[in-house]
């Protein structure tokens, strides 16, 4: 499988990473200043989409309550199996309402060429290298949005899909890092798969 040509780099004669596949993102980014670029990409001042930090906030609630419902289950035996139900029902709704927030306010999917250190896509408007971005990226397929912080290293003008813009990321959690890094392995082994499949030959 061939490297993508368009990966962030600063220098525009040495554009490639380790890994790097085409993927279908939504995406939002607003313009920040370098020191805005060191910030927790989740960060309060940054203005995110409250899906985003959804997942987040119920993890910290859904600690706090599983030990009040361990606490209830020591003194109340049999209680267990009503709380566990709920549960599930509760998981269910909140299922549900991620997903719907993230289809009203994602914008369209476009194409993104993605690694776990930078991306570059077409943005309406030409962005100077060197401006530092917020990134909203989001795979509903996958089921992940990721906050990051990146600086522009290069951005061409491109006849019909507007101005592809390369971004190297400043700040991004290792969490998410981690969640990239998977991603981009499953599309490249999706993508071995079916080279495979077509060009027998080569096995």
């Amino acid at each position: 499988m061939s490297a993508a040509p368009d990966t962030p780099s600063d220098n525009p004669s040495d554009r490639r990473a380790a890994t790097r596949i085409n993927s279908t993102l939504s995406l939002i980014y607003q313009r920040i200043s370098a020191v805005e670029a060191g910030y927790d990409p989740y960060d309060a001042c940054f203005a995110l989409p409250r899906h985003f930090t959804l997942s987040v906030e119920l993890a910290r609630i859904e600690e706090q309550h599983q030990d009040a419902v361990n606490a209830l289950t020591r003194s109340l035996p049999g209680v267990d199996e009503l709380i566990s139900m709920f549960n599930r029902k509760l998981g269910l709704l909140t299922e549900a309402l991620e997903g719907g927030l993230s289809q009203v306010t994602s914008p369209a999917p476009q194409r993104v060429n993605l690694s776990e250190s930078g991306l570059s896509f077409h943005a309406a408007e030409p962005l100077l290298p060197g401006l530092h971005l917020h990134l909203g990226i989001s795979n509903s397929a996958r089921g992940y949005h990721i906050a990051a912080t990146g600086r522009i290293v290069f951005c061409e003008e491109e006849d019909l899909e507007g101005y592809r813009t390369g971004v190297a990321f400043v700040s991004l959690r290792e969490e998410d890092r981690n969640t990239l890094g998977r991603d981009v392995i499953r599309k490249v082994k999706e993508i071995e798969v079916v080279e495979d499949f077509l060009n027998p030959e080569n096995g």
